[in-house]
């Protein structure tokens, strides 16, 4: 799980910084299509939460932004190519290359 979290942060890096989301999500079923279809502030707000969650399942508070960098590059090349997937699925198979 320690690794979940550099993918989840790096989500966040890839779009701009925004608003909060105004609706409820079911954030086990948000597929990398519907992230893609989000305004930046939406996708920031789904991103953060990711990292919040997969954060704290990890127990990890340490960060690193250049890994961070890397693992957004690999989560978007993943959800670009599996536009169905749910972005859960898309951290959790990029986080086992």
């Amino acid at each position: 799980m320690k690794r979940h979290f550099p993918i989840a942060l790096a989500v966040a890096s890839i779009v701009l910084a925004g608003h909060s989301m105004a609706k409820e999500l079911d954030m086990s079923k948000l597929t990398c299509k519907e992230v893609g279809a989000m305004s930046a502030a939406k996708a920031v707000g789904v991103a953060m939460w990711m990292n919040g969650y997969v954060h704290g399942k990890a127990g990890n508070t340490m960060v690193d932004g250049d890994k961070a960098e890397a693992n957004a590059t690999k989560v978007a090349a993943y959800c670009k190519k599996n536009h169905d997937a749910t972005l859960a699925s898309a951290i959790e198979a990029v986080s086992k290359m």
